[in-house]
């Protein structure tokens, strides 16, 4: 279902579409009647659903999900700005009482159709515990997971009914990880993009970001948690539109959509 609100000023059109529980908008980038109702560049749906391991495994034989017993947090050099804490310059995003997150907040997925490579360590978000205003190098830290990853496929379907969009999002992390045998907290937390097509006359980008950090146990029991919102944008030279879905990772290694 489509709900519309205009704007007249200029050529911009904005809208809500409900579809799969993400919330939508679109920008018009022309007054041309005729190209805006032609099927071929219409947006009729959007469709984002889970697919399982063995699905994903399908679609993807030679991908490799990130490995490793601890995250890969770079270290600086000797007398630097936090290297005390072993954690990159820059590094920390987000603090609240019992929390730290570090890496990077806002993570490049696909770009122009393309998928985005980084070689940078840092491209992932941790939740860590803080102890006295300092943050512990992870590395003493114990009890991680192996990785573990949800995968989710997202379909842009035109007026004719045909997929012009579609890519797959893989969202992974480690968890369950202790200081002192205490709390259960976050590493590694990245999103990847495999399988993207697009059609002629097509582009597409995709992003991650962390919202928030909170703590969803207790003080004597911290339980980290951290909210991240995936968002993509298809535009052709008719429109741009963009979507947007938000899930609620835990410690406990329990990962939640909300809309």
């Amino acid at each position: 279902m489509l709900f519309k609100s205009m704007l007249l000023s200029g050529l911009v059109l904005t809208c809500l579409i409900c579809s799969s529980h993400a919330s939508v908008s679109m920008k018009l980038k022309t007054s041309d009647i005729n190209a805006l109702e032609d099927p071929y560049f219409q947006v009729k749906s959007i469709k984002v659903e889970q697919i399982s391991v063995h699905e994903f495994s399908a679609l993807n034989t030679n991908v490799r999900d990130f490995v490793g017993n601890v995250p890969n947090l770079p270290t600086v050099p000797a007398g630097a700005a936090g290297a005390s804490q072993g954690l990159g310059i820059g590094g920390v995003i987000s603090i609240i009482d019992q929390l730290i997150a570090v890496g990077q907040k806002i993570i490049p997925l696909i770009k122009q159709g393309s998928p985005v490579v980084t070689n940078n360590p840092m491209a992932s978000v941790s939740v860590l515990p803080r102890i006295d205003s300092k943050d512990p190098v992870v590395h003493d830290m114990s009890g991680w997971s192996i990785p573990k990853s949800n995968h989710y496929k997202v379909s842009f379907q035109n007026g004719f009914g045909s997929d012009v969009v579609t890519f797959v999002y893989s969202i992974t992390f480690q968890y369950n990880g202790t200081l002192d045998g205490s709390g259960k907290y976050l590493a590694g937390i990245r999103a990847s993009a495999t399988n993207i097509s697009v059609l002629w006359g097509f582009d597409l980008d995709a992003s991650s970001q962390l919202l928030q950090i909170s703590n969803v146990g207790t003080k004597q029991n911290v339980i980290a948690g951290a909210t991240l919102e995936m968002s993509y944008t298809v535009k052709n030279w008719t429109k741009n539109i963009t979507a947007i879905k938000t899930y609620f990772v835990t410690g406990e290694g329990m990962l939640y959509p909300l809309d």
